[in-house]
């Protein structure tokens, strides 16, 4: 076996969502599938997202001469990170299909927080950037 064999093929994967309580794949009016497409942990876009938050952080230690921070401000910064490793998405929210922003992607992610569960678990599953 080589290991360049195992490197990943792609910075992306598209999620299928499901429904939370059947498991059915969830469908827009026109029978196309409801997805949201995120960076892979390796990617440069994930990479970056990380360190913006990490540096704040820094920041903030650095200013205050100690490291502080709430419960709150750990779960918001959970939730921006899921929208800003988010490249895409198709969904249909409140009747109306839901163009992508990371603002929109913040409020949607706090207010659906069984959506952000299954993106993390995709985003997490490094077999889904490999060959197969």
């Amino acid at each position: 076996m080589d290991l360049q064999n195992l490197l990943p093929t792609s910075d992306t994967i598209t999620v299928i969502l499901k429904h939370p309580v059947t498991d059915d794949v969830l469908m827009k009016d026109d029978g196309v599938e409801m997805s949201v497409t995120v960076y892979a942990p390796h990617s440069k876009e994930y990479k970056a997202a990380i360190h913006e938050q990490t540096n704040k952080r820094i920041q903030k230690a650095q200013k205050s001469k100690k490291i502080t921070f709430t419960a709150e401000e750990i779960d918001l910064a959970s939730v921006e990170l899921m929208a800003k490793t988010t490249k895409d998405w198709d969904l249909i929210f409140n009747k109306k299909s839901l163009k992508f922003s990371v603002a929109e992607a913040i409020d949607l992610y706090q207010k659906l927080p069984w959506l952000k569960d299954q993106v993390i678990e995709a985003q997490e599953d490094y077999t889904s950037f490999l060959k197969k």
